[in-house]
């Protein structure tokens, strides 16, 4: 079939698409791509910035102060074990002040010192009766028969020991300050001296004086001086038919006298440590 007329023929147009132009640029989509990206970032950046930088922060603040409080409450348990520490050991040394304290003397041991010093001299004299039989037996029959001429004359067979003296002194009592124990012992101890005189043989002499050093108080011996009695310095002899004869197994025991200053120590009184105790230093003014 033939129809008549002008012939068209198929052609198909296609439009381009419009995009809008922004400052010279058109927004293709893949500049749009591009431009919605770099919106992105400077959107995230801008809320990093404002609201996650200020977190970040924060929390650096807040984990300051965390780990400081952590160190102070370390610090402070570590104060606390100080402390304890210091307790104990102050506890310790008033234990051992208490120790050292219990080995001076006191008032009422000094009260019995006189009665506690005759008594050890009572005990060496336990057995006078026997020694003086031991040496009886070996003396001849004029001695036997006239023990008490004899013993006038030449001493006592056996020697009993005897306190002679016993009296204070009061020029030595009081508080130390003559550093005569140390300078470190002046203002803190106090002495209580007696003077002593005492008479027997050299064993009693020497366990008599040891046996002070076992007594309870501090007690020191000072200024000791022993020596023979008149009686024992001479030789004996006796007559018995006017020929002078050595009686070598007869003779009286020798007699020592000894003679010490016996010192108490004690501590001082609160009264009389704050008598001696410096006085305050006063506090210089402030300029």
């Amino acid at each position: 079939m033939t129809i008549g007329g002008d012939f068209i023929p198929d052609q198909t147009f296609e439009a381009a698409p419009d995009y809008p132009v922004v400052f010279g640029v058109r927004l293709t989509p893949r500049v749009s791509g591009i431009l919605l990206a770099l919106l992105g970032l400077l959107g995230a950046g801008a809320l990093l910035y404002y609201l996650a930088l200020p977190e970040w922060e924060q929390y650096q603040e807040l984990k300051a102060k965390v780990d400081q409080t952590e160190a102070d409450i370390q610090q402070q348990e570590a104060i606390v074990r100080q402390i304890d520490t210091a307790k104990r050991d102050l506890e310790t040394a008033k234990q051992q002040r208490q120790d050292v304290l219990t080995l001076f003397a006191n008032e009422s041991a000094l009260d019995t010192l006189l009665l506690d010093l005759n008594r050890q001299i009572d005990a060496r004299n336990a057995d006078l009766a026997r020694r003086k039989e031991q040496r009886l037996a070996q003396c001849p029959p004029e001695v036997q028969r006239n023990v008490r001429e004899f013993e006038d004359k030449y001493g006592d067979l056996a020697t009993r020991a005897e306190l002679k003296r016993f009296e204070p002194n009061k020029d030595t009592s009081g508080i130390i300050k003559d550093s005569s124990y140390g300078p470190q012992v002046n203002n803190k101890l106090k002495r209580q001296a007696v003077s002593v005189e005492l008479v027997g043989n050299f064993d009693q002499t020497a366990a008599i004086l040891q046996s002070i050093e076992r007594l309870q108080p501090l007690l020191v011996i000072r200024q000791l001086t022993s020596g023979l009695d008149d009686k024992s310095k001479n030789v004996t002899f006796f007559s018995g038919t006017g020929n002078f004869a050595r009686l070598s197994a007869c003779q009286p025991e020798p007699k020592i006298t000894t003679k010490f200053q016996l010192e108490a120590l004690l501590p001082l009184t609160p009264e009389e440590a704050a008598q001696v105790a410096p006085p305050p230093q006063a506090s210089q003014p402030q300029k």
